[in-house]
C-alpha cells in the first residue's frame, strides 16, 4: 500500500493509512501490534515516508500507522490498577458468601 501525500501549501505532508496528516507530537497506533505512541520525528528517504515513535524509539513506515485522538487513549496503567481493585473486591465478596454458605449448611434439622 502506498503512503498518501496530502498537500499543505507548497509542502507535502506525511499521512497515515487513512490519509490523516501525521505531525510531530501526534499520537499514532502501529497497525501491526496496536502499539500506541507519540511521534517524535518524520522523514522521507528513498521515496519512502518514515515516522519515528517515542516508545519504542524506532522508525515505522507511515503506511503502517494510523493517527489516534489523544482523548481516546486509555491509560493502561490506571486501567490495570482499577481492574486489580475490582478483582480484589470480587474475591472478598466471594469469600464472604462462601463463609455464609458454610454457616447455613452447618444447620441441621432434628427429627
Amino acid at each position: 500500500m502506498k503512503t498518501l501525500l496530502k498537500p499543505i501549501g507548497d509542502n507535502m505532508s506525511i499521512c497515515d493509512i487513512r490519509g490523516e496528516t501525521i505531525d510531530i507530537g501526534s499520537f499514532i497506533r502501529y497497525t501491526g501490534t496496536g502499539t500506541i505512541s507519540k511521534v517524535v520525528d518524520l522523514k522521507e528517504e528513498d521515496n519512502e515516508q518514515w515516522v519515528k515513535l517515542d516508545e519504542p524509539a524506532l522508525w515505522y513506515a507511515a503506511d503502517s500507522l494510523e493517527v489516534v485522538n489523544e482523548k481516546d487513549i486509555v491509560d493502561s496503567e490506571n486501567l490495570d490498577k482499577d481492574t486489580l481493585e475490582q478483582v480484589k473486591d470480587i474475591k472478598e465478596g466471594y469469600e464472604e458468601l462462601n463463609a455464609n454458605l458454610n454457616d447455613i449448611q452447618g444447620c441441621e434439622g432434628g427429627g
